[in-house]
């Protein structure tokens, strides 16, 4: 179903509305396009807008004359066109004589996403040729975001059910495999070119055993869901966090700073389990410098009512086709490794009530921001008498 327009009062278009006085409808039908919340365009048959509403011009921070004689591809950069999810709808609309419609992406300056859905609608003379078309842009990042959110949650249902498979049906044969190998290492007449079967076995069987641990671990609620959660001093997490990675990136030709807000606000989670999320996001950054060294910086800071931690690498960045995809469970670009890493992250801080936000740009780097909710001022004392349930 095509989502409609909300019509909104247009500001500077008064309208007469007297009793009795009949309504100028040019004036109405201005004031409405110019009340909406979407874009709207009027472009002719050689896609160059004709007029533009109040709500395109001002976002754009230009005047309706700067934009008039433009051609639509201009208007937000050759991205904005190079990127729709189905054909130009512009041109589907010319072609047929049909409103369409399709979603196009763009990276925004800050290295983020912005979803936004075009919907095209003929203007036709009296012979039925489209002689212009009228296209609406409505942002849809917050939906899109919700639907991957919905999806995320339907995965971890299905991951928690298969984990309980998991357990049962793979991690005891698992553990047979795993003790018969050990007792055979045991034997002083094993054979050397047998003993190191039998090793590459074991080591194996470590391995998955050690993935089936990160994906228990991830189905089953964190302690921060669970009840556990405490007043954390974040700043202490970071620093001791930061003093452990430091001695892997000295050698690496890293360095890692930090700037810790002095007046930051303790959050409401689990230490351990923040100090997990942290040596993640190093241990990521570290690999994306590849080599080649930089700085990994971690700031603290307190953003609104949010607790926020940050870190910035100056790494290879992560590719736009991808960026949706690598806090994915099982979705990983190395050639070793669970794909939970992320994945955890994003479930340890949901759980506590935070959110997480990354951006990142091919070539510059990547940031990682974790928004953790503050740990309230609250007593919780014995129960007062008067409202102890009887």
């Amino acid at each position: 179903m095509t989502e409609g327009p909300t019509p909104g009062p247009a500001p500077g278009r008064p309208l007469d509305c007297a009793p009795g006085r009949p309504v100028d409808m040019n004036a109405f039908l201005a004031a409405v396009v110019d009340g909406l919340e979407e874009d709207i365009l009027l472009l002719d048959r050689d896609g160059r807008v004709v007029d533009v509403n109040r709500t395109m011009y001002a976002r754009l921070g230009r005047s309706k004359g700067d934009i008039v004689g433009l051609h639509c591809s201009a208007l937000e950069g050759g991205d904005f066109c190079r990127r729709p999810r189905g054909s130009c709808p512009y041109q589907e609309t010319l072609a047929t004589g049909r409103k369409a419609e399709a979603v196009h992406s763009q990276v925004g300056p800050d290295g983020r996403v912005q979803f936004v859905r075009v919907y095209t609608y003929p203007l036709n003379d009296e012979s039925g040729r489209t002689t212009h078309v009228v296209e609406m842009r409505r942002d849809i990042t917050a939906r899109t975001f919700t639907e991957q959110r919905l999806q995320q949650a339907q995965k971890m249902a299905a991951i928690g059910e298969l984990s309980t498979y998991i357990a049962h049906e793979i991690r005891n044969p698992l553990f047979a495999i795993g003790g018969f190998a050990q007792a055979l290492l045991r034997r002083d007449d094993l054979a050397a070119e047998v003993r190191e079967k039998v090793s590459i076995i074991m080591e194996e069987s470590r391995r998955l055993d050690a993935i089936l641990r990160s994906i228990l671990n991830y189905a089953r609620p964190s302690d921060a869901r669970a009840g556990a959660a405490e007043a954390v001093d974040v700043n202490l997490v970071v620093a001791e966090t930061v003093r452990l990675m430091s001695i892997g990136c000295e050698p690496e030709g890293i360095r890692l700073v930090t700037d810790l807000a002095p007046d930051l606000a303790r959050a409401k989670g689990v230490a351990e389990l923040l100090k997990q999320c942290l040596v993640n996001l190093l241990k990521n950054s570290m690999e994306a410098m590849d080599g080649r060294g930089g700085v990994i910086s971690v700031r603290t800071a307190m953003s609104g009512a949010m607790v926020l931690v940050q870190v910035r690498d100056e790494g290879a960045g992560i590719p736009e086709e991808i960026r949706d995809k690598i806090f994915n469970p099982f979705f990983s670009t190395k050639d070793t490794g669970s794909g939970l890493g992320l994945a955890m992250i994003r479930k340890i801080v949901e759980e506590a009530g935070g959110s997480v936000e990354l951006e990142s740009k091919v070539g510059l780097g990547t940031v990682v921001t974790l928004l953790l909710p503050p740990a309230l001022a609250v007593d919780h004392g014995p129960l007062d008498e008067s409202v102890r349930p009887a």
